[in-house]
């Protein structure tokens, strides 16, 4: 089965992910060193910022959680970055 890859999508999550850590003023070994120290987890934001990887939703959750944004501002973020990610509801 094919893997379903959303480039548009996981460039804007990766310039969101990017004002993130920017925001606070953090190195990318800091953030992973905070979440291992945290959590016991292991990630790699360089592969996850550079887009060499993806990002799991898993991976958005912790990071959402790391820099206290809740889920729904975070992909709010993600469409402002990129207007057409941004699913009208018709009802």
């Amino acid at each position: 089965m094919k893997q379903i890859k959303n480039i548009q999508l996981l460039t804007a999550i990766r310039k969101v992910l990017q004002e993130l850590r920017a925001e606070t003023s953090l190195t990318q070994d800091a953030v992973i060193t905070d979440i291992f120290d945290s959590k016991n987890v292991t990630i790699n934001l360089a592969r996850i910022e550079t887009g060499s990887g993806d990002v799991s939703p898993s991976t958005i959750f912790l990071l959402c959680e790391y820099y206290k944004i809740s889920i729904s501002s975070f992909f709010k973020r993600v469409e402002e970055v990129d207007k057409k990610l941004k699913i009208s509801d018709k009802k």
